[in-house]
């Protein structure tokens, strides 16, 4: 496996961190590194990325508006959004945007290399600390949703459960029915949400708003 890295960040300091913390690892190549966003698509036609860890404030542009135009352009290129705060109206916007994850700068190397590793292998990943803050986001806002007209409410307790990576034991404990009521209505709300698996509750729960 051979990852190409392009890097596009305001500050050129960074660029140059984020080139020095994965050059230990061979299997990461970085073909490029620029600070002006207008140079970006004279790079990717030179020496495409098969990832770019994309700055969300290089200056004069909208990076929402820049993920589509790369999207459109480079359709096998997978976009990181790379941030120094953690915004929820920004996450969902580069999300929408097309981009496949959301990484603050204040990663660390083994943070850094698992977004590139992982949405290389066509995943999404937001850092652990935007999630946490994405969801409380999104909780809080719960009740501005209309989740009746698609989950009851006990499925929607359920699945807020789950999102906070509750067992079904766990979940059945925490709401004193059997394991069987809980895989029932996880069952239930998979079919309803029209995925395949737990892993693609959450991904589609935010998408409608549910949770």
């Amino acid at each position: 496996m051979k990852i190409r890295l392009g890097i596009a960040d305001a500050h050129q300091v960074i660029g140059k961190g984020i080139a020095a913390m994965l050059s230990p690892h061979s299997h990461i190549e970085t073909v490029f590194s620029l600070t002006d966003w207008r140079e970006l698509s004279h790079e990717m036609n030179r020496a495409p990325a098969d990832v770019l860890l994309l700055d969300l404030h290089m200056p004069e542009q909208n990076v929402s508006a820049l993920c589509k135009i790369i999207r459109r352009d480079f359709p096998e290129c997978r976009i990181v959004g790379m941030s120094g705060s953690q915004e929820a109206v920004q996450v969902k916007q580069v999300m929408r945007a097309g981009a496949a994850g959301y990484l603050l700068k204040s990663m660390d190397e083994e943070g850094l290399l698992s977004a590139v590793e992982t949405v290389y292998e066509g995943k999404q990943y937001i850092d652990t600390k935007v999630k946490s803050m994405l969801l409380e986001d999104l909780f809080q806002h719960r009740k501005r949703v209309r989740k009746k007209d698609v989950l009851t409410r006990r499925e929607t307790e359920i699945l807020e459960l789950i999102a906070r990576e509750f067992s079904s034991r766990e979940i059945a404990d925490k709401l004193f029915v059997s394991l069987r009521t809980v895989d029932t209505h996880r069952f239930n709300i998979i079919q309803k949400l029209q995925v395949k698996n737990a892993a693609g509750l959450i991904k589609e729960a935010y998408k409608r708003g549910l949770v």
